[in-house]
């Protein structure tokens, strides 16, 4: 047994039945059982898994053979204990998965740890989320800059199509943010030293952009 980086929960490993393999958080059908059930852990016998009905309040446990797990066609791509960001590339801020369950469409429970230590929760359709890894977080380029009146901040992206490229910001006049070239869209950076090309032609007398 083992501990998620991410929650400090005791994790078990993944368990096989001929070509399948489960993972605990995993969302599945049951033969026999009506709805839809997340795999919590094995046992407590060979073969056996524990399950929760996957919905947000009045869950239930009952115990299942492994052989009546079923995939579902649809099943969500995140689980319990992951770390995902929203899809878009300006997200700088990652939670930790909780429940995953159906309304209407997959929606997953997250939460993160504000400044002053206070847990948020918040729900967001599953199919707005990637998984990331602290690894990446760490990596990701959060830089302050500042010049004259100017200050500023030059942000990596970690998720999306965007991954790796970079945004300039600045907060020079009411309403600026995105330093953007053409005044209507985020100019995306490929290198941080065009990153910092960016922002040197940005304070070098363009006018802030808002």
């Amino acid at each position: 047994m083992v501990l998620s980086a991410q929650t400090g929960a005791a994790q078990v490993p993944d368990t096989a039945s001929g070509d399948e393999v489960f993972r605990p958080g995993e969302i599945v059908g049951v033969e026999g059982l009506p709805g839809e059930w997340e795999l919590m852990e094995p046992g407590p016998g060979p073969g056996v898994w524990t399950v929760e009905s996957a919905r947000l309040e009045d869950r239930v446990s009952e115990q299942a053979a492994e052989g009546a797990l079923q995939r579902l066609a649809d099943a969500p791509q995140v689980r319990r204990g992951d770390l995902v960001m929203q899809s878009y590339p300006e997200q700088e801020r990652a939670a930790v998965v909780g429940a995953v369950f159906r309304l209407g469409q997959w929606v997953a429970v997250k939460s993160y740890t504000l400044p002053d230590g206070e847990v948020f929760h918040t729900m967001d359709a599953v199919d707005r989320l990637e998984v990331v890894t602290p690894e990446q977080l760490a990596a990701a380029v959060r830089l302050d800059v500042a010049n004259g009146t100017h200050r500023g901040r030059i942000v990596q992206a970690v998720v999306s199509s965007r991954a790796g490229q970079f945004r300039v910001v600045c907060r020079c006049a009411p309403g600026a943010g995105e330093i953007c070239r053409d005044g209507r869209r985020v100019t995306w950076c490929p290198s941080l030293d065009s990153a910092r090309a960016l922002w040197d032609w940005h304070v070098c007398g363009a006018a802030p952009v808002g």
